[in-house]
């Protein structure tokens, strides 16, 4: 902030001057400033981003004014007065809120070397102007002190704005995934201060824990990390689902997920969908383990969260089940699961003899030997159903 002390060190680099013929110049400036202000003004209207900005033409004039005020006291070794002493900041705190381009503004105010010191030589006596010309450093100096500040007020302003809205955005976020989606309100806040149109569908993503840092750097690489959102410990992606180019639709998968270990939800149909599939995403995040990299969907993980959501009813289910399988010895009957299992990721005796590395025929005699022990036939879709939801509870961690 410009004070006394700070105008005092722009002038102490400065060499012997005609003290009289500066203190008589910038005298005359000042009770002539109404006018060298109009002419700066005029002058400014024409430099692109003004015309229609919110900057109107009582605060452009109030501005001139003060800043034209503030550079003459500089020149002429003048005391700040404290109605001074913050301009030059505050008019860059102003211009920011009111978005002006930087450019635009940084052109203006060093505009004001040129006007000012026009103004200036009209006021020299003519015997005086060779040795006053000299001490164009004086108000080129001025200005920089003046522009420098501006620039600085400018840009602190932006960060200021940056955070505030960025607090806002996860606000609102965090209310919109708190929510049931039916606030017509909330949406709309949520949309705009997320910057997406709230009709749109939705990729609805989260990494997993231990892979949190790759899931970002993934992310960055897409060049979506606007999108991207902390809470509650959990890195979530929320990204708008437009179409990648002119003729085709929306993408439902991104291929670049695919190698990232996430959990992506079905496609919310609407921003109001979106905390249903982010509920879905979260719940279903435990199924996707190192040893089980990349994405994950519904249709991967869906096994071993409704065997979390069956609770004891699924530890009895897998009881019944597989329970009379305790009969046989422990190789026979990891062999018949192993079997069943590759069975069922197919539906076809000649895959699953393929993955097994052995004949159809052995595959068909496992499955013989499982139904008869079990009761429950894989072949059969109703008895398939079943089978498959009790080996899910019987590998869930620490069952």
């Amino acid at each position: 902030m410009p004070t006394e002390a700070s105008a005092d060190a722009v002038q102490a680099s400065r060499g012997p001057i005609a003290r009289s013929v500066v203190s008589d110049v910038v005298a005359d400036c000042l009770a002539d400033i109404d006018r060298i202000a109009h002419e700066y003004l005029r002058e400014v209207q024409e430099i692109d981003g003004y015309a229609g900005s919110l900057v109107v033409d009582k605060d452009l004039e109030e501005t001139a004014v003060a800043s034209m005020e503030l550079l003459l006291r500089l020149v002429g070794d003048l005391p700040i007065p404290d109605r001074l002493a913050g301009i030059s900041e505050a008019l860059g705190h102003r211009r920011a809120q009111q978005g002006l381009p930087l450019e635009s503004l940084l052109r203006a105010v060093r505009m004001d070397f040129r006007v000012l010191w026009t103004a200036m030589l009209e006021k020299v006596p003519a015997e005086f102007l060779p040795s006053f010309t000299k001490d164009a450093v004086r108000v080129w100096e001025a200005v920089e002190f003046h522009t420098i500040r501006v620039h600085a007020g400018y840009l602190n302003e932006l960060a200021t704005m940056a955070q505030e809205k960025e607090t806002r955005r996860a606000f609102l976020l965090s209310r919109l995934l708190n929510s049931d989606g039916k606030d017509p309100q909330l949406l709309g806040q949520a949309a705009r201060a997320l910057g997406v149109k709230p009709e749109s569908t939705f990729i609805v993503a989260v990494a997993a824990g231990h892979a949190q840092e790759t899931f970002r750097a993934g992310v960055l690489r897409a060049g979506v990390e606007q999108f991207l959102h902390e809470r509650d410990g959990a890195l979530i992606l929320i990204l708008e689902d437009v179409p990648a180019r002119a003729g085709r639709g929306p993408e439902r998968t991104r291929p670049w997920l695919a190698t990232l270990d996430c959990f992506v939800a079905p496609p919310a149909q609407s921003l109001a969908d979106v905390p249903r599939m982010l509920r879905i995403a979260l719940e279903s995040l435990p199924a996707v383990t190192p040893g089980r990299p990349g994405r994950q969907t519904v249709r991967d993980a869906w096994g071993s969260v409704a065997a979390t959501r069956l609770g004891e009813y699924g530890t009895v289910l897998a009881d019944t089940v597989l329970g009379p399988l305790a009969t046989i010895s422990g190789h026979e009957r990891d062999r018949l699961i192993e079997t069943v299992q590759a069975y069922l990721r197919s539906g076809s005796v000649s895959e699953a003899a393929g993955e097994l590395y052995c004949h159809r025929n052995t595959v068909l005699n496992r499955l013989a030997r499982f139904g008869q022990l079990t009761g429950f036939d894989p072949a059969i879709p109703q008895d398939a159903a079943t089978v498959i939801a009790a080996l899910h509870v019987h590998f869930m961690p620490g069952e």
